[in-house]
């Protein structure tokens, strides 16, 4: 049985989304809220996580569009 290779998913917790972002805390959850930016995934009763290629995309996403 051939079956494909993928990459493990990444999950990130909210220091390192602040890192690669430069936005605090304050900033991610209001655009979590929004809809503005990727969601956060729920690992366990108060821990949340990113998805790191979901952050990366969004970052990359905003360096394309300004030109």
């Amino acid at each position: 049985m051939n079956t494909p290779k993928t990459q493990p998913t990444e999950l990130i917790a909210l220091p390192e989304v602040i890192k690669i972002t430069g936005f605090k805390t304050t900033k991610i959850y209001d655009m979590v809220n929004k809809g503005a930016f990727p969601k956060k995934v729920r690992v366990g009763p108060r821990a949340v996580r990113w998805v790191k290629a979901e952050v990366l995309g969004w970052v990359n996403e905003r360096m394309a569009a300004r030109g």
